[in-house]
């Protein structure tokens, strides 16, 4: 890059996210980044720059320019595409449901954010569709919980952790799910009531999903 301008560096780059080679357009964007700091091609390098880390699957890296970009040009026009690029990395950081949920847990909000703060826009229909993915896996996180409690014959806290996937994921595919744990397991107490009433919650708030079907259909016995 020796004697090259911001204006050749930037028009090197873009060939190169263009055709994919993402590696050599992160090499040649960091080097206009740390090295231009007046260049009028700034802003459009910090963008491709947090692109191609994307693209690139350094999501860490990626997170951290959108956010750089964020923080620095809050009133251009992608500011929107920013704040989904940083919904987006957190959320292709998050590992499956058995392992830790920090990462999961930051996208649901970072994602939260984007709905909030670009309201009625393609980005925050997109973020929307993440954030629920994110609610799905915190879900399954808390339900997988509520099982092992279950397994070990822990039947009072595996209903509370049943309760916890129904209250605050109430919209995921988990949530009908545990409610009818809850009644299976209420119904094993002999707290029928308890039962009762977890077994006409499950059919009123979910009424079209399997659980609810199996249940109406079989009676006492689901």
């Amino acid at each position: 890059f020796k004697g090259m301008s911001d204006q050749a560096l930037y028009n090197l780059a873009k060939p190169e996210y263009a055709k994919g080679d993402y590696g050599h357009a992160i090499r040649t964007l960091n080097f206009l980044t740390l090295n231009f700091g007046n260049s009028r091609y700034l802003a459009d390098a910090q963008m491709l720059l947090a692109e191609s880390d994307y693209h690139n699957k350094e999501f860490v890296t990626a997170r951290a320019d959108y956010q750089a970009f964020l923080q620095r040009y809050p009133a251009d026009p992608r500011a929107a595409d920013a704040a989904l690029g940083m919904c987006r990395s957190l959320a292709a950081l998050s590992p499956i449901p058995e392992r830790d949920q920090t990462y999961t847990s930051e996208a649901l909000a970072t994602c939260s954010n984007v709905i909030s703060d670009y309201p009625s826009t393609n980005q925050s229909d997109s973020a929307e569709v993440v954030a629920q993915r994110m609610r799905d896996k915190l879900a399954h996180r808390e339900y997988l919980d509520a099982e092992f409690y279950l397994r070990r014959k822990l039947v009072d806290s595996a209903i509370k952790y049943f309760g916890f996937v129904v209250s605050d994921y109430p919209h995921s595919s988990w949530a009908p799910r545990a409610l009818l744990q809850v009644y299976r397991a209420n119904l094993a107490l002999g707290y029928n009531d308890l039962a009762t009433q977890a077994k006409q919650r499950l059919i009123s708030s979910y009424p079209d999903s399997q659980e609810a079907k199996s249940l109406a259909a079989h009676g006492s016995n689901g």
